[in-house]
């Protein structure tokens, strides 16, 4: 009976240490030709994000399906830009201001509104990464892989009107 346990225990193990992290691949079927990442502030109070912009080349035979960069999953778009391509994430940063709950709170006998922010939490991703560094996830022929972008270089702030 306690080989059988012992054993249960040890197949137990084993399969939990198989599932912890994602591997990254030493290199991939496309090239990057460079990557940066810029602040934004828009002209309403509490109005920010990030831009990244990666330059790729030869991805005819792959598919990105997202980019893990600044503690979030994202979906980037492809776009053309004076014959090259790159993808592009834009990462909104603003607090979130959609479906704020009211409170009334008594105080001292008088009634006054209190509002509170939801309460929302990023789902962790499964690297850790830098402040300057990205994980592009794709796919070649019918595998997901995974390939690490580091030095990615952050330029100045943009301020919108």
């Amino acid at each position: 009976m306690k080989s059988i346990k012992l054993l249960l225990l040890l197949c137990l193990a084993v399969s939990f240490s198989q599932c912890s992290t994602v591997k990254l691949t030493e290199t991939a079927p496309f090239k990057i030709t460079g990557a940066t990442y810029h602040n934004w502030v828009g002209g309403q109070p509490g109005v920010s994000g990030i831009n990244l912009i990666i330059g790729i080349e030869n991805k005819s035979d792959i598919t990105i399906k997202s980019i893990y960069f600044a503690n979030r999953k994202n979906n980037p778009s492809l776009e053309n830009r004076n014959g090259k391509e790159y993808l592009v994430v834009n990462i909104n940063t603003s607090p979130v201001l959609i479906s704020v709950k009211r409170e009334v709170v008594l105080t001292g006998g008088a009634r006054s509104p209190r509002v509170s922010p939801p309460n929302i939490s990023q789902p962790s991703i499964p690297f850790n990464l830098d402040r300057n560094e990205a994980v592009i996830k794709y796919v070649y022929g019918k595998k997901t892989f995974y390939y690490k972008i580091s030095d990615i270089k952050k330029t100045d702030t943009e301020y919108y009107p």
